[in-house]
């Protein structure tokens, strides 16, 4: 055998095992390029679902911006007396909702950030608005928000012949929330005295978490 017989028969196993594949069709391109983002808007609404989902105990209580509800004068009081947070900061989360009343307006706020939430829950404050008059506090108690769905933390009741309305706010009795399994829950009904508000009365209610 020659030497260039030699090398044909060396190279030609390595000929053999050249291949080309063939370039694959461009619907395929599309339709992975299709996937990815039906699979992104799918992980960005799950995200979101999660979200409202955890929030919808809260979602009932009508919360706004609170540079939308009242005057900076009084938001500033607001933070200055509450909080050590910076003003101008604390603007950015605090929430409000105002309620009519026998004798103008019951504001409450909602600080709306963790650096006021606790073992006892986070902080909330209500203020008297009289016209012509400065913002008076009447309420402030540390409440736990994290109720079962539809449960709304706050809700106005009754006056009781007082200036503002009475105020029913929803508690779990005990620590946890365990599915498909009864729970208590409380509710406290905080009412004006006159000066500032004060537990009236509770009352005490069963339901049951649906099983997921």
């Amino acid at each position: 055998m020659t030497d260039s017989s030699a090398k044909l028969t060396l190279t030609q196993p390595q000929e053999r095992n050249v291949t080309t594949l063939p370039t694959p069709p461009r619907w395929l391109f599309q339709i992975g390029y299709w996937f990815r983002i039906g699979f992104s808007l799918f992980l960005l609404l799950s995200i979101f679902i999660g979200v409202a989902g955890c929030s919808s105990s809260t979602a009932t209580v009508p919360w706004q911006k609170a540079t939308a509800v009242v005057p900076e004068a009084v938001i500033e009081q607001v933070i200055q007396s509450n909080t050590d947070m910076d003003v101008a900061q604390a603007k950015k989360t605090l929430l409000a909702w105002s309620v009519d009343g026998k004798e103008d307006k019951l504001t409450l706020f909602n600080f709306n950030t963790p650096n006021l939430c606790g073992a006892l829950g986070c902080l909330y404050t209500g203020y008297w608005l009289r016209e012509n008059q400065s913002a008076v506090e009447v309420f402030q108690s540390y409440l736990n928000p994290n109720l079962p769905a539809n449960k709304p933390l706050i809700q106005v009741g009754d006056d009781r012949g007082q200036a503002l309305p009475c105020l029913e706010v929803l508690q779990m009795e005990g620590n946890s929330l365990r599915d498909g399994k009864a729970e208590r829950l409380r509710q406290l009904n905080y009412c004006f005295n006159g000066d500032r508000y004060q537990l009236a009365d509770s009352q005490i209610s069963s339901f049951k978490h649906k099983e997921r």
